[in-house]
C-alpha cells in the first residue's frame, strides 16, 4: 500500500524545523512531538505550560519534561520566568528564504538560553560494517569478551545491530567497556533494553561524564534512592505519573542526597504545601525543607515542635499588642477582679464611636479603675 499527502489541505501551514525529523525523531517521545506541534503551531503567540497541558489533557510536569527534551536539544529556549518556552530560532515562524550562493550562519542564540554542561551528538545513523566489527574484535579481545558478556546480561543473543551499538558507545560517548557493562545492567533491572532505550541511556551518561564504575554505582544508587522515594510519595499523595518527570526527580535527589530528608519529612512538607497554597509545588517544597536543613530539623517531631514554637512567639506578640491599645476590663463582683467581661473597646474616655460609648457610659470610674489595677 502506498501512500500519498493531501495537498488540498495545505491552505493554513506552519513550518517544522528539519532537524527535528532528521536528527530526533527516533529519539522523541510521542508527548515530546505532540507539544513541540502545538508550540509552532502557536507561532508567536507563545503559549503557557499550563495551556499545552490542557490541551494535552497531561499534568504539567510531564509536559514540562517532554518541553526539556526539546530545550536539551537546541530546538526550545526557556524563558527566564521558567513557565514559557519559546521556539530558538525566529526563522521557525516564517520560513527562511534560501540564499542564492551563500551559505546559511547558524542561527545565534541569545546569551540568556541555558545550555547544557556538556552537548553530546546523537549516535551517527551510519554504522561500523560487519568487516569492521570482525576488524576490531580481531585487534581487541575485549571487545569478543564485551560482546559474550552483554548477551548475558541482556539474556538474548545480540546480533549484528547489537554489536554496532555496543562499539559506538565505546568509540563515540568515550565510555569505556566495563561501564558499558554496568550500564547494560542497569537497563535490564529497569525493564528497558531495547537498542534505542540503551542508546539514550548511554548519551546520558556521556553528558554526565559517567566514565568510571564508581561514577556509574553513585548515578545507579541515587535512581534507586529517588525510584523509592517516589514510589512512597506516590502512594501517599496519589500522583499520577508512576515514574518522576526529570524535574521531579532533580528534587528528589536534592532533598534526599544534599539535604539528608527521610520520605517522612518530605511528606510533611508536601501536606504544608497543600495547607498552604491548595496544590503541589516543588518549588514550595524545596523552601520547607531547606529551612528545616538550616535549623537542623531532621525529624516530624522536631518538625512540631518549631510550629508550636513560632505559633507560641506569634500568640505573645499580638496579645502584648492587644495589652498596648489599653482595653479595659470591667468587674463583676464588688470585690473581686475576674477578667470575665471585656468591654467592646477602651473605656467611655478613649471611645470615639457613639456604640461603644453608650456601652460605656455610666461606667466610667470602673473602666479607668479596672484599667490603673489591671496595670
Amino acid at each position: 500500500m502506498e501512500f500519498q499527502i493531501n495537498y488540498a489541505v495545505f491552505t493554513d501551514i506552519f513550518p517544522v524545523p528539519k532537524a527535528v525529523v532528521e536528527d530526533n525523531i527516533h529519539l522523541a517521545s510521542p508527548l515530546s512531538l505532540k507539544a513541540l506541534l502545538l508550540m509552532l503551531c502557536a507561532g508567536s503567540a507563545v503559549p503557557s505550560v499550563s495551556s499545552l497541558a490542557a490541551s494535552l489533557k497531561r499534568e504539567e510536569a510531564e509536559v514540562e519534561d517532554a518541553l526539556l527534551f526539546w530545550v536539551e536539544r537546541g530546538v526550545l529556549l526557556k524563558s527566564g520566568s521558567g513557565e514559557q518556552l519559546k521556539p530558538a530560532v525566529s526563522a521557525i515562524q516564517t520560513p527562511p528564504q534560501p540564499a542564492a550562493a551563500e551559505p546559511t550562519a547558524a542561527p545565534v542564540q541569545p546569551q540568556s538560553a541555558q545550555a547544557p554542561k556538556k552537548v553530546v551528538a546523537e549516535l551517527p545513523l551510519s554504522r561500523p560494517t560487519h568487516e569492521e566489527i570482525a576488524a576490531r574484535v580481531a585487534e581487541c579481545e575485549e571487545f569478543r569478551e564485551l560482546f559474550a558478556e552483554a548477551q548475558l546480561k541482556l539474556g538474548k543473543t545480540i546480533g549484528y545491530e547489537g554489536q554496532s551499538l555496543l562499539i559506538m558507545l565505546h568509540d563515540t560517548y568515550d565510555l569505556p567497556l566495563e561501564v558499558i557493562l554496568m550500564l547494560l545492567e542497569y537497563a535490564k533491572s529497569r525493564g528497558k533494553t531495547g537498542y534505542k532505550s540503551i542508546a539514550s541511556l548511554g548519551r546520558e551518561w556521556s553528558e554526565k561524564e559517567i566514565d568510571s564504575l564508581e561514577a556509574a554505582e553513585d548515578y545507579i544508587a541515587s535512581r534507586h534512592t529517588s525510584d523509592a522515594l517516589w514510589e512512597e510519595f506516590r502512594s501517599q499523595t496519589g500522583a499520577k505519573n508512576r515514574n518522576p518527570t526529570a524535574k521531579q526527580r532533580r528534587f528528589l535527589e536534592s532533598w534526599s542526597r544534599e539535604l539528608g530528608m527521610s520520605v517522612q519529612m518530605i511528606l510533611l512538607a508536601y501536606e504544608i504545601c497543600i495547607d498552604n497554597t491548595g496544590k503541589l509545588s516543588l518549588e514550595y517544597m524545596d523552601k520547607v525543607l531547606h529551612s528545616w536543613h538550616e535549623k537542623k530539623i531532621t525529624t516530624p517531631q522536631g518538625a512540631e515542635a518549631e510550629k508550636q514554637q513560632w505559633a507560641k512567639q506569634k500568640f505573645g506578640t499580638k496579645k502584648k499588642a492587644r495589652r498596648k491599645r489599653g482595653a479595659c476590663i470591667l468587674r463583676t463582683h464588688p470585690m473581686t477582679w475576674k477578667p470575665t467581661v471585656k468591654a467592646p473597646s477602651a473605656c467611655a474616655i478613649m471611645c470615639r464611636k457613639p456604640e461603644k460609648r453608650s456601652v460605656c457610659h455610666g461606667i466610667q470610674n470602673q473602666c479607668v479603675s479596672a484599667r490603673k489595677t489591671s496595670a
